[in-house]
């Protein structure tokens, strides 16, 4: 009789257990959902080959610390590899800075978005689709 106990008490779990198991497997793929953002780039610069003009763009960064983030610039998508480092505040505006290629052109070597507490180190690889 105890071990007909024991069968239902496990039956009884398996749902409970089920429905937990869902719940974080939910709550882990929100957590790393990518964060979509207008970013204002006040100067021309390249990334990579590629040229992101002066303006506004939509950038899509994840949530790990480290691996590639989108700009949306009209109809293409420039792709870039990146390292976020942490600040201690939240910008205040969108900054960048630049690296001068010695041609007179320019390479966004990092971009601070607005509102968020950290910078994302750009590295020298792009792809555009």
């Amino acid at each position: 009789m105890l071990n007909s106990r024991n069968k239902l008490r496990r039956v009884a779990l398996t749902p409970i257990m089920t429905v937990v198991a869902a719940l974080v497997f939910s709550l882990v793929a929100l957590a790393q959902k990518p964060v979509e953002q207008k970013v204002s780039f006040y100067l021309d610069g390249r990334i990579g080959n590629e040229v992101v003009k002066k303006g506004t763009y939509t950038v899509v960064i994840p949530e790990a610390d480290q691996g590639s983030f989108e700009i949306k610039v009209g109809k293409k998508t420039i792709t870039a590899q990146f390292t976020k480092r942490q600040n201690t505040g939240e910008a205040e505006a969108d900054k960048m800075t630049y690296r001068d290629n010695g041609d007179g052109s320019r390479a966004i070597a990092s971009i601070t978005p607005r509102g968020r507490k950290f910078t994302l180190l750009l590295q020298d690889s792009v792809a555009s689709k």
